[in-house]
């Protein structure tokens, strides 16, 4: 093997290092973390390697005011309702995909499920908006039991429903949540009567107030969807 001069050597090295930046940032950018490495076979870890962490400082993209308002949202919603702010985060991204107020929606889903993923209800509702099944396929046809625990895919089909009730009542956020709650047949059947349907409910969810009214009330006329 040929030996090179010290000096030929220091100037080869200089040149490298640029174009392993360039490589090694833009493998790293096509993981999920950007901040990963592999190390053997199957073993990912988080990288401290200054060349690695300089090259993705060079090219990732600064956070726009959007995602930065996001994230300040999230982490002010994880400290007043003591959630993680992963779970926050989830709760406001898919709020302003729905269109949903944040707020309203990080309130639907305390009233609902006080944020238990896991949360199922005696009468089938499921996950952290406690969607009913056949809610759910309606608004997604084939959309399975076991999709609906996935707190993402609960969260985005959950805001979904509100949305489409927001509109339905242009606009009153009230009328929705309460619909949300007793189901949109109840609502108008009430409206069509001329009885004021709400129980409460869109209180809880936009005040946190009620509680007890809205649990009296759901016993007199049982919760419904339809």
């Amino acid at each position: 093997m040929k030996q090179f001069h010290p000096m030929v050597r220091a100037l080869c090295e200089r040149v490298r290092r640029p174009a392993t930046k360039q490589i090694m940032a833009g493998l790293l950018l096509t993981t999920p973390a950007g901040l990963m490495y592999m190390r053997g076979a199957d073993e990912i870890r988080p990288t401290s390697d200054p060349i690695v962490l300089e090259a993705l400082q060079a090219v990732a993209p600064a956070p726009t005011d959007e995602q930065k308002q996001t994230v300040a949202q999230a982490t002010l919603f994880a400290q007043e309702f003591k959630i993680s702010t992963t779970l926050a985060k989830n709760i406001v991204d898919a709020a302003k995909e729905a269109g949903v107020a944040p707020r309203t929606a990080i309130g639907l889903v305390r009233a609902e499920s006080s944020f238990r993923p896991a949360a199922k209800s005696p009468v089938g509702a499921i996950g952290l908006t406690q969607l009913m099944p056949a809610t759910a396929r309606w608004l997604e046809p084939g959309i399975s039991t076991q999709e609906l625990k996935n707190p993402e895919t609960n969260l985005r089909i959950g805001f979904k429903y509100l949305k489409d009730l927001i509109n339905k009542y242009d606009g009153n956020e009230k009328l929705a949540l309460t619909a949300f709650n007793r189901g949109p047949g109840t609502v108008d059947r009430e409206l069509k009567r001329g009885r004021n349907p709400d129980n409460g409910y869109a209180d809880k969810v936009l005040t946190g107030k009620s509680q007890k009214h809205v649990a009296l009330m759901n016993a007199k006329f049982g919760r419904k969807r339809t």
